[in-house]
């Protein structure tokens, strides 16, 4: 099964019009999504709920959500949870 990582910014607890826009142009059947995004409180908030529902035929797995300004200024800690979490899903 084709893995395809879909990462977006999450604007007050939802994704952009314009990932919506990207998700309603291709075929998921038969892949696997890996959603991350950026936020600034938010977290993932629903949104791994709405790629399942949009995305018909897909499996979406466990995303992970990273504060923008740690991803500015804690770099190394970000590379350690980005990690910490691809190997949990076994990727």
């Amino acid at each position: 099964m084709k893995k395809r990582f879909l990462g977006y910014p999450n604007w007050w607890g939802e994704m952009p019009m314009a990932v919506y826009t990207f998700i309603e142009k291709h075929d998921w059947e038969g892949r696997t999504i890996v959603p991350f995004c950026t936020h600034e409180g938010s977290g993932l908030s629903g949104t791994e709920r709405r790629i399942q529902s949009a995305c018909t035929g897909a499996k979406v797995l466990k995303g992970l959500a990273v504060r923008g300004s740690a991803a500015q200024h804690e770099q190394e800690s970000v590379r350690k949870s980005v990690s910490s979490w691809l190997e949990k899903l076994h990727l």
